[in-house]
């Protein structure tokens, strides 16, 4: 049977001999002289040879502690050198930083974040993929993979930290919307042409605080936002978009407002992160600049909560 070799009894006669003494080394190495002098008597005995002689007055190595030590010390300066070799590039902001995000939310609130992120830290690199749905960062090889939901998470075993809301409204081109009703209901949009997202058949909205889900007919199904906004534009339905990426339609009044007193429920969008503890310094400083363009209103108005996925 294959004994375990106890290294930091290498490492600590390596210590005795660099330090001169065991109490030196002890300090060196924090810990009691005891355990360091334990330490080179199990070693002498696993390999059978006595590596100092010791009196009360000096000590010094004997052949074979000459020979170990000078097999083993530089392997010992090489280990800490790579250590520290390794902090030093820790606490640089280096790498590839690999991000998944739907579009919407992409393009009008993780941009400037991006940018500025990158303009601080030239050492680093940003991979963003466009995605829709739910994201898993951990089998799918991202460092924060953004989601957006419409009612919880499910359960995973990746960190959820909710960052945002993303206000939602129907948008029609202004000729469609002139031959609705005027007293239109969210019921009536099983008669209407919509334009949704893959696999939508029923759209929730709130009336006097409680959801309320109806049936739709849609004309168009795609996860591609801009696709949905020329859709609407062209008159061919009536779409849910984020209220942000209509605002320049709606202000040159090329869409308009469909069932204002009865808007959808918002988005939640959630930051999933591999682990909560031990995050590359890359995810921490791009988390920390999402979590200051919170707090300075530029990037909207969700909660921070880091919390484990529901």
């Amino acid at each position: 049977m294959n004994e375990t070799i106890q290294w930091n009894d290498w490492e600590a006669f390596c210590c005795v001999v660099e330090q001169g003494t065991f109490t030196a080394a002890a300090e060196q190495l924090d810990c009691p002289k005891s355990r360091v002098s334990a330490a080179v008597a199990r070693l002498e005995l696993a390999i059978g040879s006595k590596l100092l002689q010791r009196t009360t007055r000096r000590m010094r190595l004997t052949d074979a502690g000459s020979a170990v030590y000078r097999d083993v010390a530089p392997l010992f300066a090489r280990l800490r050198e790579i250590r520290q070799e390794t902090l030093a590039r820790e606490e640089r902001v280096q790498g590839v930083l690999r991000i998944a995000a739907p579009y919407e939310f992409g393009a009008h609130q993780l941009g400037g974040v991006i940018c500025r992120t990158l303009a601080a830290h030239p050492a680093l690199d940003v991979k963003v993929e466009i995605t829709q749905g739910m994201v898993d960062p951990i089998r799918d090889g991202f460092d924060v993979a953004f989601v957006a939901v419409d009612a919880d998470l499910p359960d995973s075993g990746t960190v959820a930290r909710r960052i945002y809301h993303v206000e939602r409204g129907l948008f029609a081109a202004p000729a469609l919307a002139a031959g609705l009703h005027p007293q239109l209901l969210p019921e009536d949009l099983a008669n209407l042409p919509t334009l949704t997202t893959p696999g939508d058949d029923m759209w929730e909205f709130m009336r006097e605080g409680e959801r309320v889900a109806v049936p739709i007919r849609p004309r168009m199904q795609t996860a591609n936002a801009e696709l949905r906004l020329q859709g609407a534009l062209a008159g061919l339905g009536i779409a849910r978009l984020s209220l942000i990426y209509c605002e320049a339609e709606v202000a040159q009044g090329r869409l308009v407002k469909v069932l204002p007193d009865y808007p959808p429920p918002p988005l939640r969008v959630f930051a999933l992160l591999p682990d909560r503890r031990l995050q590359p310094r890359k995810v921490r400083v791009f988390m920390e600049a999402v979590e200051a363009m919170m707090a300075s209103g530029l990037l909207g108005s969700g909660n921070d909560a880091a919390a484990p996925g529901p």
